[in-house]
């Protein structure tokens, strides 16, 4: 139920940023403020209840001072709807949607040795092609007990034509 509840705040900030032609700048804010997140744990004091709300809000609006004013009523609204909790998830949402409104992904990539700057290039292209994407960040994984092959994993989705996948199905289709 959280998830839900977070992207549709997340959806509904970036589309009144896109309206007001601010978007560019409100993903910058949210990059910045998720910086800001993960360096002070700001995620376990939102989300720890011992603390008061009145806390959290003093904590919230102190970083409303150096938001822009679209950022400061976006996060003047979570206070108002008691939804400072899901902050930290509102704020992944926002960069999952934006990544899947400029078709952008982060692409982990098994192989059993190190791939070649060519074979990178050449998966790159391939990639941007089967996910319909149009800037990927190819991040090489190394695992030996695949054998061979490459599995590639792209928004959710998963592509596994390694040898041992392969030897997996002939087994099973075998017995």
């Amino acid at each position: 139920m959280s998830l839900i509840i977070a992207q549709k705040y997340s959806k509904a900030l970036l589309e009144v940023a896109q309206e007001h032609q601010q978007l560019d700048e409100i993903l910058a804010e949210v990059a910045n403020f998720d910086q800001v997140i993960k360096a002070t744990n700001l995620t376990d004091f939102l989300t720890d209840v011992t603390y008061a709300d009145e806390k959290k809000i003093a904590v919230i609006k102190n970083l409303q001072d150096v938001s822009s004013t679209l950022f400061k009523n976006f996060l003047a609204t979570l206070i108002t709807n008691k939804r400072l909790a899901l902050l930290p998830l509102i704020i992944k949402e926002i960069r999952n949607q934006a990544d899947s409104l400029f078709k952008v992904s982060d692409v982990e990539v098994t192989t059993a040795v190190d791939l070649t700057s060519a074979q990178l290039s050449k998966l790159e292209t391939m990639v941007k092609q089967k996910f319909d994407l149009n800037d990927v960040t190819i991040k090489n994984t190394i695992d030996k007990n695949i054998l061979g092959g490459v599995v590639i994993n792209a928004r959710g989705k998963i592509i596994d034509v390694s040898i041992k996948s392969q030897l997996n199905k002939i087994a099973k289709s075998i017995i």
